[in-house]
């Protein structure tokens, strides 16, 4: 096996090879476009054989890497920044370079860190979701200065509130226009099952379909927890184990938001959620622990419904 480990930046891709044994082998440095990358898989395909790509998510600048790699059927894994950061700080040797950054990317593609990427997983609907979500968090951002404004005295300060209110219904307006868009694209069959679970309605759902994806790619409820960041975290020393204490947040946090904000609403609304609540809080668990502990719960029910193709009971 040989796998390429690539350090992504907006312009250019950085490269380092390494055999099973974990051995740097060969360095490369290319230009972050479709030409420059379709050139260069074609060539190390060429000369190698089982040949994997490993790279970080790096907001989009990893796409076109990504996608070509799978047109030419290369095995492409994405590695979370959070998963490399962790390897940087136990190693003895404080280096940070780019040549540096691809290997331990090869380094963890190795040892079975990262995610398999499809064709799915780069869908429209999912892009056109994340679109919609940065301009619902703007629109309350704007939101924010415009009340922050209002305890200001100052005559100008009608004429810049009038203006930001400008900017903020156009915010408003957009983000209403692409939810609108992906509801018409969403799987009506699929959006139905989902929302007959506690806490998940329309809008909730086109979200969890467009950021899942396929969920056969889960081989269990537990691996979609896992998928969504949501898991504790697990701290050992000798024999001492201990849980519950941060979640992982690993993969999407508009996933690990959708799933929370769903959590919240079947709280507030739905004995069963309700019950579990006061059951965790009695416990001594923070407002926080209790919701992300009901949260997994949810993760588990949405995996089953959409994997029996089957609506959720509600327990009276």
């Amino acid at each position: 096996m040989n796998i390429i480990g690539i350090d992504v930046s907006k312009n250019e891709l950085i490269g380092v090879r390494i055999d099973r044994a974990g051995k740097e082998t060969e360095n490369y440095k290319f230009r972050n476009n479709s030409d420059s990358i379709n050139i260069f898989l074609h060539d190390v395909a060429q000369k190698h054989r089982h040949l994997v790509i490993a790279c970080e998510s790096t907001s989009y600048f990893h796409r076109n890497l990504a996608l070509t790699c799978i047109s030419q059927n290369i095995p492409f894994h994405l590695i979370n920044p959070i998963t490399t950061k962790q390897f940087v700080k136990v190693t003895v040797r404080d280096r940070k370079t780019d040549m540096s950054d691809a290997l331990i990317i090869a380094k963890l593609a190795l040892h079975g860190e990262g995610r398999y990427m499809q064709k799915e997983d780069f869908s429209f609907n999912k892009s056109i979701s994340r679109t919609a979500s940065k301009l619902s968090e703007m629109e309350r951002s704007v939101g924010r200065m415009i009340s922050r404004l209002n305890t200001v005295e100052d005559e100008e300060m009608y004429v810049v509130s009038d203006e930001l209110k400008i900017c903020r219904q156009t915010l408003e307006i957009g983000m209403k226009k692409l939810r609108k868009y992906l509801h018409k694209k969403t799987d009506k069959t699929l959006r139905k099952l989902l929302t007959s679970i506690p806490g998940v309605g329309p809008t909730t759902a086109d979200i969890l379909i467009a950021e899942i994806g396929n969920i056969d790619k889960f081989h269990s409820g537990k691996s979609l927890v896992a998928f969504s960041g949501i898991d504790p975290r697990v701290k050992q020393s000798g024999a001492t184990l201990k849980r519950n204490t941060k979640i992982t947040k690993q993969s999407s946090p508009h996933l690990r938001h959708i799933l929370y904000f769903a959590t919240v609403v079947a709280q507030m609304h739905y004995k069963e959620f309700k019950d579990h609540y006061a059951k965790k809080i009695a416990e001594g668990k923070t407002y926080t622990e209790a919701t992300l502990s009901r949260a997994r719960k949810l993760a588990y029910r949405i995996y089953a419904v959409w994997k029996r193709r089957t609506l959720y009971i509600i327990k009276s």
